[in-house]
């Protein structure tokens, strides 16, 4: 019998670094209730290559009624025409031919920019003159602005409560399950910040809860946040406006317990709402719920790069 797998990206795009450079991950369930050994594969679109992405353990054995995660890799030759490209992901039986059980995901894209070339080295007195300009420039912000910005040298640092949001949460479900977001209190020996967490109740794979989150000003943040694990936890992703941040989260453990803040990714934001959105994408534990649990997030300005000298 041909197992009909299903395959479920975690964002609608990959998220390039400035070198063009970036990752997704991808979730392939296995609805049956046999095991099979499943091999995952990427589809390029126009214009793009197969060796741009590299997918790390590619086959592996799914059990009945479980799931994988893959990661892709995407790493953009320098030199390729600045456009969007898009690709799909896609799984098929080990023991089938390809034809015969493969299974794709929707259609993923991603942008490519135009890397500018290295920059070269002023002559020194070219340097000088524009350190100098430099410093009266400098000055002059600073004069006008002095009051509504950090202190020099201190970021700007936006902390939630992630229970606060809960109000305001969208849950949603590809399948239609019953699934909830609550605010639980202190329970199972862990005292959570402000004594309650966030406690996404998913059923299923795709089951996602989306909040919103001010930013204060357009630049590079840090992402981070407090996690909870327990028996019955999923394995999650974050993404912020659709694109995914981060790695996979394994959320399982064997009790109830709860992390510091986890560093999840940077990512270039600009000032005022964006969508933070907590997805289910697997499970490594046999159980039929896909729970989550968040503390609190913290988005940490990244300040740019010193002026080179």
């Amino acid at each position: 019998m041909t197992t009909e797998w299903a395959v479920v990206a975690a964002a609608e795009q990959f998220t390039l670094d400035p070198r063009n450079s970036g990752e997704l991950t991808f979730t392939v369930s296995n609805p049956g209730n046999a095991p099979d050994t499943v091999v995952f594969d990427v589809a390029p679109g126009d214009g793009s290559q197969r060796a741009w992405f590299t997918v790390t353990e590619p086959q592996r054995v799914v059990p009945g009624q479980g799931s994988v995660s893959f990661l892709v890799k995407l790493a953009v030759p320098p030199g390729t025409p600045p456009r969007r490209y898009d690709m799909t992901g896609f799984a098929y039986s080990a023991n089938t031919a390809p034809e015969e059980s493969s299974r794709s995901s929707g259609r993923v894209t991603y942008e490519v920019r135009a890397v500018a070339p290295p920059r070269r080295t002023p002559w020194p007195w070219i340097a000088a003159a524009a350190a100098l300009v430099l410093v009266v420039v400098t000055v002059g912000i600073v004069l006008l602005t002095r009051g509504d910005d950090p202190a020099p040298g201190e970021p700007r640092v936006v902390t939630v409560e992630a229970e606060n949001l809960v109000d305001a949460a969208v849950v949603e479900s590809p399948r239609a399950s019953a699934a909830t977001v609550v605010v639980q209190p202190n329970c199972c020996g862990v005292t959570w910040s402000e004594d309650r967490q966030l406690f996404f109740q998913g059923l299923a794979i795709g089951d996602q809860v989306t909040v919103t989150v001010q930013i204060p000003a357009d630049a590079t943040w840090r992402f981070a946040a407090v996690r909870t694990t327990s028996f019955d936890y999923a394995n999650t992703v974050f993404t912020i406006d659709g694109n995914q941040v981060g790695g996979t989260f394994l959320g399982f453990t064997p009790k109830v317990q709860k992390t510091e803040f986890l560093d999840v990714g940077t990512v270039r934001l600009t000032k005022g709402p964006h969508r933070v959105t907590l997805l289910v994408v697997g499970k490594t534990q046999g159980t039929n719920r896909y729970f989550a649990g968040v503390d609190a997030i913290r988005f940490t300005e990244v300040p740019p790069p010193a002026a080179a000298r």
